[in-house]
């Protein structure tokens, strides 16, 4: 049966055009947001997709682009099916910059939709597919939602079934792809710049900036990462560079592991082999590692909760496993304290290792089958020919005290984190979205926990600890979820003022304003004017928004200096015909003179400035340019 992805917003339409796909043969995935179609489409990898025209857009982007831009999408044909059932057809024009294969205008109309969808699939795959896209043709071996850290498991089950193939993780345009050899990690891919091999290379060390820009170049141009390095003058070759792939495919694994939204889905095979570089390393290893890095100390102590009472011990597994795990002489320490004979909340929290490292020790263990657990002591080793095993007790922990240095720091910090805004105390923009919140969110709150200072005598600051985890699970609670996000927003809105805002804050558009911010200040103009396009659109009567606009319109629009200078002195003149005296926009206009060569009329709008606002320090350091 061939797999359909239906994308539509109405429901009564969704619902009948997925009875009468099914009845037609079809596996029907269907669903009523684009994002979510994304998701599916990166996961499911449908042999054909029929999507409405009116699916709100992406990140300022109509799904259909999004799809094929995909390293998937190129194949797999589309259908847009439009509104002529509800008398609210676009027509055909609506379709004319989309690259679909078919218009259909009236999708419930009989003998419209589903006489054009099988020549488009047979066409589809009368074209032969090599490497990973032949890995992707398959039907998924496994798939599902991303809630609740289901991949460290079905990591653990592709490495006993020495399972070949790739396994693919996506939320909303985010895609991760894992490729596996005989049941461990051999690449890694995304559609993330922020998870990119160079990225990674720069954040080691190894690459600058000018050199990860080279690095990407190359890579693209289909070199090798090898040769890439050394074309932007890098020395990493042999054991070094290998140790860096692994390094690099063990941290992406991680970041994959603890994704929480999306879906994933694994295919088997082995035909991408041809065309992703791979590296060997310890099959287990990344859950580890990805779980000690990742996950909140709370999903393994949840996992762990119904055998603290019980008794651990090592089973036959531990021992087969034991170079698939790759464990260091820490965690083997923790690992031969596992004899049977003590009961696990007093390993836990007495044994070897500090808290979060054996609790991730131990939940990994359970999680492959290294440990078993027993409700009464277990007789092992040299006292196994006996008929019952004691227990044992391990002594409480001496607990050191704190350096005072070390104290006053997490004191003061502390203090912060509970005097600020929900935003500040997790160290976020308003900008920030719940993938951000989230990390943020198990980084300070681990970095604060109580069981990461296990070690130390926490008596004096235990009150203090105990209310920064009381705000910091405050602030994931609200800003984790959109609609509170936004309404904590408003209310910090309704508190202070704005300065330079003569409309009602919006807070989308500010959101998209702080986006915007955050794209200048990488020198992503493109992204940037994107970001102030959406903040104009959510408030238009906002005339700080066209400034920021314009300059990113000068910045970052394509064509000479004239061109450029004629679309931002658009939004300047809009921002000006709200507000005559916006300092922003008239530096800008004044900055734009001047780069066409008249300097006299730049300096008068800059003396201008000056005389309304002497302290302006972006007026006097335009006007210093202009005498130049």
């Amino acid at each position: 049966m061939k797999t359909l992805l239906l994308a539509e917003s109405h429901p009564p339409t969704l619902e009948h055009l997925t009875g009468l796909l099914s009845q037609a043969g079809y596996t029907v995935r269907p669903v009523n947001d684009a994002i979510t179609a994304l998701e599916h489409f990166s996961a499911d990898n449908p042999d054909i997709v029929v999507l409405s025209v009116d699916l709100p857009r992406v990140e300022g982007q109509h799904v259909v682009h999004l799809i094929r831009s995909h390293s998937q999408g190129g194949r797999v044909p589309i259908v847009a099916i439009d509104k002529g059932h509800l008398g609210r057809a676009r027509g055909v024009a609506s379709v004319l910059d989309l690259k679909v294969n078919a218009y259909i205008p009236d999708p419930l109309k009989p003998g419209e939709l589903v006489p054009r969808l099988e020549p488009l699939v047979r066409a589809a795959q009368a074209v032969p597919l090599t490497g990973i896209l032949a890995t992707l043709s398959r039907p998924a071996v496994i798939a599902g939602e991303l809630r609740g850290y289901p991949l460290p498991a079905q990591l653990h089950g592709l490495y006993r079934l020495r399972r070949d193939g790739v396994l693919v993780a996506a939320h909303r345009d985010l895609s991760r792809r894992v490729f596996f050899l005989r049941g461990g990690a051999v690449s890694f891919d995304s559609t993330s710049r922020q998870d990119s091999l160079p990225r990674f290379l720069r954040g080691r060390g190894v690459l600058t900036e000018a050199q990860e820009s080279r690095v990407v170049e190359a890579l693209s141009s289909g070199l090798r990462i090898g040769a890439a390095l050394a074309d932007a003058g890098v020395e990493a070759a042999g054991e070094d560079l290998l140790q860096l792939l692994r390094d690099y495919t063990r941290e992406m694994l991680g970041r994959v592991l603890s994704m929480r939204e999306g879906r994933y889905a694994f295919y088997a095979g082995d035909e991408f082999a041809s065309e992703v570089a791979t590296v060997e390393a310890p099959a287990l290893a990344p859950v580890l590692q990805g779980g000690r890095r990742m996950f909140p100390l709370k999903v393994m102590a949840a996992s762990l909760r119904a055998n603290l009472t019980e008794y651990a011990v090592r089973s036959a597994d531990f021992s087969r496993d034991l170079q698939a795990m790759a464990l260091d002489t820490e965690d083997l320490k923790i690992a031969l304290q596992i004899n049977g004979r003590i009961m696990l909340r007093d390993l836990l929290a007495h044994g070897r290792g500090e808290l979060r490292a054996s609790y991730t020790l131990l939940w990994f263990l359970k999680l492959t089958g290294g440990v078993t657990f027993s409700p009464t002591p277990v007789a092992t080793g040299s006292d196994a020919l006996s008929a019952a095993a004691a227990p044992d007790v391990i002594a409480p922990r001496k607990r050191k005290t704190m350096p005072g240095e070390t104290a006053a720091a997490l004191r003061e910090e502390a203090v912060r984190i509970i005097t600020r805004s929900y935003f500040g105390c997790l160290g976020l923009d308003i900008a920030a979205d719940a993938e951000a919140v989230e990390r943020a969110y198990h980084e300070t709150a681990m970095r604060f926990h109580p069981d990461t200072h296990a070690e130390f005598d926490l008596s004096d600051l235990k009150d203090l600890l105990d209310s920064v985890q009381e705000k910091l699970s405050a602030a994931y609670r609200v800003l984790s979820v959109e609609e509170k996000r936004k309404a904590y927003l408003q209310y910090l809105f309704s508190r202070q003022d704005v300065v330079g805002r003569a409309t009602t804050i919006n807070v989308d558009a500010e959101i998209a304003l702080r986006r915007g911010e955050a794209s200048l200040k990488k020198r992503d103009f493109r992204a940037a004017m994107q970001a102030f396009e959406e903040a104009v659109a959510f408030n238009p009567g906002e005339p700080e928004y066209y400034s920021y606009l314009s300059w990113a319109t000068y910045q970052g629009s394509p064509g000479p200096l004239v061109q450029r200078a004629r679309g931002a002195q658009k939004s300047l003149k809009k921002a000006l015909t709200l507000d005559p005296y916006l300092e922003r926009a008239q530096i800008i206009a004044a900055i734009i003179e001047m780069d066409l060569g008249d300097a006299p009329l730049a300096r008068k709008k800059l003396l201008k400035v000056l005389e309304l606002n002497p302290y302006s320090t972006l007026a006097k350091a335009a006007l210093q340019k202009v005498g130049k």
